[in-house]
């Protein structure tokens, strides 16, 4: 079967084309092409290095001032634990049966009977009798 349908006869080509052949024919010393090649990839580097210089440096201050933002979130949170470790340290003595004492005596004239405190009110000579 002839997929191709060509009437023509297929020949291979009689030179070789490649990286060689290239290098041969021009020299080693040949910079003309070489320098043509560079300048605009160098005007290109030219104006891509400030502009990713200063990317860089925006990307920098950024990194930084989200360390520092970080920290200072750290240090807060380290303050608000401390605060609360000594809020819940005067809760704890607040909140103690003798605490609870001392303060009805002092803001209320309220204290704990003692055995010879407790007594009866006589009617009849209208004085307080109190048992030992």
């Amino acid at each position: 079967m002839n997929y191709n349908n060509s009437t023509e006869a297929y020949m291979k080509s009689v030179t070789k084309i490649g990286i060689r052949q290239h290098s041969r024919s021009r020299g080693h010393s040949d910079l003309s092409g070489w320098l043509m090649l560079w300048k605009p990839a160098g005007k290109i580097l030219l104006m891509l290095f400030p502009l990713i210089l200063v990317i860089n440096m925006f990307m920098a201050s950024a990194v930084t001032n989200t360390e520092r933002s970080i920290v200072e979130l750290d240090n807060k949170r380290h303050e608000l634990m401390d605060k609360n470790i000594q809020l819940l340290a005067s809760k704890a003595r607040l909140w103690a049966p003798d605490n609870f004492q001392q303060l009805a005596g002092e803001k209320l004239a309220l204290h704990v009977t003692s055995g010879d405190q407790v007594g009866r009110f006589n009617r009849r000579s209208g004085t307080f009798v109190y048992n030992q």
